[in-house]
């Protein structure tokens, strides 16, 4: 059995019975919906047409919600194919909502987790429809089940007449429109830069996004663009908090690795103990602010420790987290080593060296492997990121040894060290420069809508003075003084603060535009 609807758009009036009569039946929380209407208007005054459509959980036949989720909070019952969520399992870290392409989710913040849509699985149990279906007067709203040849859905699906959101993300919707208006269901072909009826739009930098999106739209266009002028509010849901996390996650991975690969290839010495002791508490200490910020940013913190008593493997939060805890024990042995003048000389240490590399590598890229899981968020589904962010940490880490140079290397490594800084600088900006062509294939309109705030948009000053001016020209610029120590030291200070920067316009940029 697989659940799902047909909404019937011709049939819709946009009176707004479903909201209501969700939010009642589920308790929904003010501000909060598992079932909306968006309202879009196309044409100039007088010859304008408005559009409705019921926008809601697509209980999805692969659902990257419940593949992201960590705990298993969420699943795909087998006896009828609902997406339903376990408030008890729930930890709120959010990776759901960015998982929905939908914006399906949301977070009850009495209760700190999430809740969606569970067509109405109290109600469907004791052979009932959902409320939204029974209060709907013009019965634009048909539930049925999608695997019975013989129900009302799927007749209606047979004969070829319905569409469904975001076929490209390939989550396989089991909600099908009828007479839905193509802008309705693509987020990217609306402008709403001009307000929304009976709200006001909050400034920010939301806000200077879509104005900016909407003004390349117009540019582009031969007609008028259509305009959302009605829908739920979806703010930001990840802030400086995960921006923190990629910063301190880079400079723990990169501590060790930026010491140890270079010696591995014979451009750097094996370091000493005290050296290895260094960079091993720097990795650490580090590694300590990342699980920090993770936590901290969680809605039920208390519940952490869920990820490792109940994990779902499918979930990179999860194999992120053993990776973490690999580094970070593998870390503990150098530190320990190093403390004690135990550190193994040859082969020996060679091996424990590359276990070291490739431990701080995965711990650096797994996050790439979680953003492509976010299929609500497609800046953060591009191509080859788990490699940047080996190349971030490696910069990160170099600029750190620069700054603790004397205690982890012997006197005259520091201009080795400036050319090391240069090398990642370079391939840091390679990867910025080939952002336009890394967009996840089948994706590439709405990921290249949401590069542009990044290139040219509201971002493009921040990215380019301070990215990849302060942060990368003018290092290499201070690299190319030799003999000038302190010089080194303001180029590894202006490198972090550019890798700060791109890491934190990443995040945000990201969630700058709408997706539903």
């Amino acid at each position: 059995m697989q659940l799902g609807f047909v909404i019937d758009q011709s049939r819709c009036i946009g009176c707004h019975a479903c909201t209501v009569a969700c939010k009642s039946e589920n308790d929904v929380p003010v501000g909060s919906f598992r079932t909306w209407v968006k309202y879009t208007e196309k044409g100039e005054f007088p010859s304008v047409k408005r559009s409705f459509s019921v926008m809601r959980c697509n209980q999805c036949t692969d659902a990257p919600c419940v593949s992201i989720c960590p705990t298993g909070a969420l699943e795909k019952r087998l006896a009828d194919g609902i997406v339903d969520l376990d408030k008890e399992a729930c930890i709120g870290c959010k990776s759901c909502m960015h998982g929905c392409p939908y914006d399906a989710l949301y977070i009850n913040d009495e209760s700190g987790t999430a809740e969606k849509c569970h067509f109405c699985a109290h109600r469907t149990e004791v052979g009932l429809a959902p409320a939204c279906a029974v209060v709907c007067p013009t019965e634009a709203i048909v539930p049925g089940d999608f695997d019975d040849p013989t129900s009302v859905v799927s007749k209606i699906v047979a004969g070829g007449a319905t569409t469904v959101r975001k076929p490209e993300a390939a989550t396989k919707p089991n909600v099908h429109y009828v007479a839905a208006a193509a802008e309705n269901l693509d987020p990217t072909a609306t402008t709403n830069d001009r307000g929304y009826l009976w709200s006001n739009r909050r400034p920010g930098m939301d806000m200077a996004a879509s104005e900016f999106a909407a003004m390349e739209q117009r540019a582009a266009a031969t007609a008028s663009v259509p305009r959302t002028t009605y829908d739920a509010e979806h703010t930001a849901l990840w802030g400086w908090k995960i921006s923190g996390y990629l910063l301190t996650k880079s400079i723990a991975a990169g501590a060790l690795l930026a010491l140890l690969l270079p010696a591995l290839f014979g451009l750097l010495p094996m370091p000493s103990a005290t050296g290895l002791a260094v960079a091993a508490a720097i990795g650490l200490l580090f590694l300590t602010a990342t699980s920090a910020l993770l936590v901290l940013d969680l809605k039920r913190p208390d519940r952490f420790l869920y990820i490792l008593l109940r994990p779902n493997f499918s979930s990179w939060l999860v194999k992120g987290t053993y990776l973490l805890m690999g580094y970070g024990a593998l870390a503990s042995l150098c530190l320990v080593l190093g403390l004690f003048d135990l550190v193994p000389t040859g082969a020996l240490l060679s091996v424990l060296a590359g276990a070291t590399c490739l431990l701080a590598a995965l711990a650096a890229c797994y996050t790439g492997w979680l953003f492509g899981q976010s299929k609500g968020r497609v800046l953060w589904m591009r191509r080859g990121l788990w490699a940047h962010l080996v190349v971030q940490a490696g910069l990160a880490g170099t600029a750190v040894l620069i700054l603790v140079e004397p205690l982890v290397l012997p006197s005259g490594e520091l201009e080795t060290l400036r050319t090391l800084l240069v090398g990642w600088l370079a391939l840091h900006l390679a990867f910025m420069l080939a952002e336009r062509f890394l967009a996840p294939k089948g994706r590439e309109h709405e990921y290249h809508r949401v590069q542009a705030l990044i290139e040219r948009g509201p971002f493009a000053f921040r990215h380019w003075a301070v990215g990849v001016g302060l942060g990368i020209a003018a290092p290499v610029l201070l690299c190319l003084i030799p003999g000038v120590p302190l010089l080194a030291v303001g180029a590894a200070l202006l490198a972090l603060v550019g890798v700060a920067s791109e890491e934190d316009l990443f995040v945000r940029a990201g969630q700058a535009l709408p997706i539903s």
